[in-house]
């Protein structure tokens, strides 16, 4: 059994360091590496190297006790690191000490709450100067949880530590007050419910603080239990220096053996990476890493066996590129090949529009539009240019709405009702079943959900994906001879499309979380363009002439801002952006009026049934679907 650990951080925090200083410290490599000399253990990959930064998430094992997955620390590749995280047992997150909590921070720890990890916060930078580790454990206190807790060894298990941590569970507060103190367990338990967040303070650069962080994630740090039935968790698919497609897995529970078949498709070999370097095994066991040769439908995300599959990533790319095409490629390859790069980053979402012919890819911002292309050079020595970034929208529902779909054509028969019911904002899309067996066969409804799960549904305004949205199987018949899987593709599609045009459906736009550490003098410039742009400010505090404010505001009010922060500032102001979520458009109408979208004129997305009469069928708009639809 094996710690599944990861490395999180705000770029510039000295991930990279961290990580070759815990490998360093295990054995696991004789020297340490450096970003700045590019020779760091887990950055081995060439655009890495040349940028310094962390684009692709790497394992490497430490002693054989802990497994460690570095994740990319930069914003724009914040997605490769969300797929980490459904197959971590432990997570450290690492903040620099003269940075403190940044917005992208926050987003980091909500993120690790969602998932339910247990964590250990490593300050580092603690040798840079004007470091005061007070002042940091209170801002991390107020800034992430009042549980976060000082682990330090002049402090572990010190009266204050002690009265600390039995304050955080009431069957610890009752020891305590019998004058027992906490154990090992007690603290084993709390941090794994979360209840209780290690925090140390160190330099990783001089290997401060780094044989305590090992220790608190060898004793206090469980190793969760696994079933005896087989299971498995893809969390991300790339290719290895001969172009063998390459999925890497979590085993969830049983062993994994070459040969296995994970839903008919045979495993070829079984590697366990660290670094670039990998050894070939012939079985692994629950809880390990490993990737796996000869799949060819996985993705990241799905589950096999008892493997629980991931379907909803939080982090999601808010920009919509149209990709300029060389002279010479034909628009299917140059398809083909990108379709090839989504398996591997499937945040940028590949799109091809048959009315203009053109190919259109969703990317997290500017420098992962700069990676693409020198990964498409590199790999397939083709040069593409990308066209001005647009906002990426959503749609969802204000009230709940019943959708019926209907697909009769000869010798083909289903019928669906759906209930579509929004959600708070930021729910994503949730599925549902409420009918019973006598109604629908299990395997239909199972199909269904299928269905309801495989595509991004689009909306009735502009043609977005919806979000923030129940949807429920509430009725459904099928033909004892002539219904077929396909049928219930098209009705269950035609249903939702169909609830839509009958909904009062709203737009959502992208929003940034800001941090600005702004001089003082500029302040009020500041705060007057963020009304300007429809956001909102918040001043955290003022120190040494410099302010830092905090907010939200729509990612399409901020182009080229930073460049005009820069220059009214002198170069002085600083702004840290991370997207975080979605909400109601502030500007619907306008973007409405630009997109011009004529859902009836959507072929791929129909609203309409198709029913049948006398031995033919025909199409029934879908305004008259309900006086036709065969479950009343």
């Amino acid at each position: 059994m094996q710690l599944v650990t990861g490395i999180l951080a705000h770029v510039d925090a000295g991930k990279t360091t961290l990580s070759e200083s815990l490998l360093y410290t295990t054995g696991a490599i004789r020297s340490l590496g450096r970003v700045d000399t590019k020779n760091a253990f887990l950055d081995n990959n060439s655009i890495e190297r040349q940028r310094g930064i962390t684009i692709f998430s790497k394992q490497a094992n430490l002693n054989g006790k802990i497994t460690l997955i570095d994740t990319p620390g930069h914003v724009d590749f914040s997605a490769e690191m969300e797929r980490t995280l459904s197959v971590l047992d432990a997570a450290i997150l690492l903040i620099n000490a003269s940075d403190g909590i940044q917005s992208h921070t926050k987003t980091l720890w909500s993120l690790l709450q969602s998932y339910e990890i247990p964590t250990v916060i490593f300050v580092n930078k603690m040798d840079m100067p004007d470091t005061n580790k007070e002042v940091l454990l209170e801002k991390l206190k107020k800034g992430l949880s009042p549980a976060v807790t000082d682990f330090s060894k002049d402090n572990l298990f010190s009266p204050d530590f002690n009265e600390q941590v039995s304050g955080l569970d009431d069957a610890l507060m009752e020891k305590y007050l019998n004058e027992e103190t906490p154990n090992a367990d007690d603290i084993s338990r709390l941090v794994s419910e979360r209840h209780l967040f290690p925090c140390l303070f160190g330099s990783a650069l001089k290997l401060q603080g780094v044989d305590e962080l090992l220790e608190i994630l060898n004793k206090y740090f469980k190793i969760p239990e696994y079933s005896d039935e087989s299971g498995c968790v893809a969390y991300k698919i790339s290719k290895d220096k001969m172009g063998n497609r390459l999925t890497h897995l979590k085993i969830t529970g049983g062993t994994l053996k070459v040969k296995d078949f994970l839903e008919e498709e045979k495993i070829n070999e079984i590697r366990v990476y660290s670094g670039e370097k990998y050894e070939q095994v012939k079985e692994l066991g629950a809880g390990k890493i490993c990737t796996v040769t000869g799949l060819k439908n996985s993705f990241a995300g799905k589950a096999y066996g008892s493997g629980k599959s991931v379907n909803n990533y939080k982090l999601e790319p808010a920009l919509i590129y149209s990709v300029v095409i060389p002279e010479g490629i034909d628009v299917p390859k140059m398809l083909y090949i990108l379709r090839e790069i989504e398996e591997e980053l499937p945040e940028i979402k590949v799109e091809y529009s048959e009315q203009s012919e053109e190919i259109f890819v969703m990317l997290m911002g500017q420098v992962q539009t700069e990676v693409i292309k020198q990964l498409l050079f590199e790999r397939y020595k083709i040069n593409i240019e990308f066209g001005e970034g647009r906002i990426a929208y959503k749609e969802t529902i204000l009230e709940p709405v019943t959708g019926v779909g209907h697909y009769e054509p000869l010798r083909h028969y289903a019928e669906v009702h759906l209930r579509l019911k929004p959600l708070p904002r930021g729910s994503g899309m949730r599925f549902v079943s409420n009918i019973s067996v006598d109604e629908l066969d299990t395997n239909w409804q199972r199909l269904i959900m299928t269905h309801l799960k495989e595509k991004k549904h689009a909306g009735v305004l502009t043609g977005s994906p919806i979000t923030d949205m129940e949807i429920e199987i509430v009725a459904g018949r099928a033909h004892l001879k002539h219904t077929e899987g396909g049928d219930f593709r098209q009705s269950t599609y035609r249903a939702i499309r169909h609830g839509l045009m009958y909904s009062k459906s709203v737009l959502l736009e992208p929003i940034y979380s800001y941090e600005a550490v702004i001089p003082e003098t500029s302040v009020g410039r500041f705060m007057s363009d963020m009304d300007k742009m429809h956001g909102n400010f918040s001043l955290e505090e003022s120190a040494g002439g410099f302010s830092i404010l905090r907010g939200k505001v729509p990612v399409s009010t901020m182009k080229n801002y930073m460049n005009e922060l820069r220059a009214y500032t002198k170069g002085q102001g600083t702004l840290s952006l991370t997207v975080s979520g979605y909400d109601l458009c502030h500007n619907e109408k306008e973007v409405l009026e630009e997109i011009n979208y004529n859902p009836d004129a959507d072929l791929a997305n129909p609203a309409s049934s198709v029913f049948c009469s006398h031995g033919a069928g025909f199409v029934v708009k879908w305004d008259e679907v309900n006086n036709y639809k065969h479950i009343k």
